[in-house]
């Protein structure tokens, strides 16, 4: 049995060979950004910047990672984030990352747009587990859907606001992807061949039926739209979000609910004057607008305005257990991690799954050994530099 942990110790080991193994427009899919790349990169790069302060002469330091996220014990403050497509990157990717995710104690985000569906999704991920909503336009599809999760077993819901509409994706162009950036849902000649030439992602994907699906959305597209879902999701999914209807949407679901998005203290604001729990700042990965912020620049001065007792996760740019730990220190309650788990998955197949949180897992731990503190708690507290003002 192969030792991953010697081989691809760091997150970042995997950014290659994952590259090899998907053809160039998945490839394209799960790396870029948009425009010029600068919003991804910046997420990524704003990362180092960050200095914490070590203290020292306190003996040996055992490190306790568990946390309470909104009502739920975690094993460790992060969790996989809802990716769209995931089972594009990696078929069979949404169940195989709630799994390992259940196992080792941290979270799962399904995504809307996901290829699997709540129901399959739901029993493996547990109680850790987050249904990432896009608020169609479609008012009883959103009920259903809410719905559905519910009985799934999710009890709490992410409502993404940071896609007014769909980014240029230069990229996935330029690589053909024939979905993101193309209304075609039929592969072209340069997709065969792209898939030919990567066999191992062919053969998972021919593994998991040969085809990607919406399957949280398939029951309530016409008929007339089924072989070209994509257009019937954008019709449902593009610019729907409005105040008034998340206002609706707070109303309709009873259990804890994170807006997704928000980098500005007015839109922080009024989401949670609407009864939001608490808020995850992210850009998108740098996928939606190339000037947005990278959001850990954001944290420290929205963790000051908002006070100490918001709910406040992050998303975007994070590649390591350090890197979670320096969100924290900022005032982070919880981070979100997206690219490093399909990294993952793309690298190793579904044992990648496990691989990248047990890597995250050892990161932090070691990371809060270093800096002489023993829990999360501990961690908010540690002295911290940045650049950001």
């Amino acid at each position: 049995m192969p030792n991953f942990m010697k081989t691809y110790p760091r997150v970042s080991d995997l950014e290659k060979r994952a590259y090899r193994r998907l053809p160039p427009f998945v490839g394209a899919y799960l790396f870029s950004g948009t425009s010029q790349n600068q919003a991804r990169d910046e997420s990524i790069n704003d990362y180092s910047t960050i200095k914490l302060f070590p203290r020292y002469m306190r003996g040996r330091v055992p490190t306790d990672l568990s946390c309470d996220f909104m009502g739920t014990a975690f094993h460790a403050p992060f969790s996989v984030a809802p990716i769209g497509l995931s089972s594009l990157i990696w078929p069979g990717s949404e169940v195989a990352l709630a799994k390992a995710a259940a196992k080792a104690g941290y979270g799962y985000a399904l995504s809307t747009v996901a290829g699997a569906s709540v129901e399959q999704v739901g029993p493996a991920a547990g109680d850790k587990g987050f249904f990432q909503l896009y608020a169609p336009n479609d008012r009883a599809l959103a009920i259903d859907l809410m719905k559905r999760a519910k009985e799934a077993g999710f009890t709490k819901l992410i409502l993404t606001t940071d896609v007014p509409a769909p980014s240029r994706r230069e990229e996935m162009r330029i690589a053909g992807a024939p979905i993101g950036s193309r209304s075609e849902s039929s592969p072209t000649l340069r997709v065969l061949m792209q898939s030919a030439l990567h066999p191992s992602w062919s053969l998972a994907a021919l593994a998991h039926g040969g085809k990607f699906r919406f399957r949280n959305l398939e029951p309530y597209a016409p008929p007339e739209l089924l072989a070209n879902i994509t257009q019937f999701i954008a019709s449902q999914i593009n610019g729907s979000l409005t105040w008034d209807y998340l206002d609706e949407l707070r109303g309709l679901w009873d259990g804890p609910m994170l807006l997704k998005g928000p980098l500005h203290y007015d839109d922080c604001k009024r989401a949670l004057d609407a009864g939001l729990d608490g808020l995850i700042l992210s850009n998108h990965g740098g996928r939606q607008l190339d000037c947005a912020p990278s959001p850990v620049s954001q944290l420290p001065k929205l963790r000051k305005q908002l006070g100490k007792n918001v709910i406040l996760a992050t998303d975007s740019g994070l590649r390591s257990g350090l890197d979670i730990a320096r969100a924290i220190a900022l005032g982070a309650d919880f981070c979100f991690l997206g690219r490093a788990f399909l990294m993952g998955v793309a690298a190793l197949g579904n044992k990648g799954a496990h691989h990248v949180g047990e890597v995250l897992i050892e990161e932090l731990s070691n990371t809060m050994i270093q800096l002489g503190v023993e829990t999360i708690a501990e961690l908010k507290e540690v002295d911290s530099a940045h650049l950001f003002s």
